[in-house]
């Protein structure tokens, strides 16, 4: 989905690494190696120096010339790996409104972003007020709310409303989303990117 170009922000004479995100698993211990040999990627300290990226999500540029944790990066990956066309649109568009830079802000917004309703094109007031009237309540709605929805004229009052910010990615309307802390800077939220053999809960 993207790669990052990275290298040791102490030590930039030692090179860079080019590290494919999400990591894949046969490819973890190849590439912490690689990471090893710059003498950096810690599974906790931020250490890794962010000289390029490239992705589908253009607003992950921002990174550039960050200095990262290589697991929260990885973590990202996953979240926007199983994002669909929408919610990537949601996502670039509230991460370029909020001027999210630090992955741990923007981990936090794969949780929240679908809240969001984002205007790519205006042809279609009908689709518009659907998608924006699901986004409401929880991204779902039955056959028959949206049956009996004037979907034009709820797309014409929230564009009505100027509440929009223009964006590279769209028109976005927050809709009063609020970034919480789902993701502490500590430990990563529970997710099921692909099937575990086994889950383990841990408490003290």
């Amino acid at each position: 989905m993207m790669s990052a170009v990275l290298s040791n922000p102490s030590h930039p004479k030692y090179g860079v690494a080019t590290i494919p995100f999400p990591i894949p698993h046969d490819q973890y211990t190849y590439c912490m190696d690689l990471l090893e040999a710059l003498e950096i990627g810690d599974a906790v300290k931020a250490d890794c120096k962010v000289v390029a990226v490239d992705s589908f999500f253009s607003v992950l540029k921002r990174t550039e010339m960050l200095t990262v944790n290589v697991e929260e990066l990885n973590y990202l990956a996953k979240r926007l790996d199983s994002f669909d066309t929408g919610e990537a649109a949601q996502f670039q568009a509230m991460a370029h409104k909020l001027e999210l830079f630090e992955l741990k802000d923007l981990i936090n917004l794969t949780f929240c972003c679908q809240q969001a309703t984002v205007i790519t094109d205006f042809s279609d007031l009908a689709a518009i007020g659907r998608g924006h009237y699901m986004n409401l309540h929880g991204g779902s709605a039955s056959v028959d709310e949206l049956n009996k929805l004037d979907g034009k004229g709820t797309a014409r009052q929230l564009i009505e409303s100027g509440s929009g910010t223009i964006t590279p990615y769209g028109v976005v309307y927050d809709n009063g989303m609020k970034l919480e802390q789902i993701y502490d800077g500590r430990f990563f939220p529970c997710y099921y990117y692909k099937p575990n053999v086994i889950t383990v809960a841990v408490t003290s």
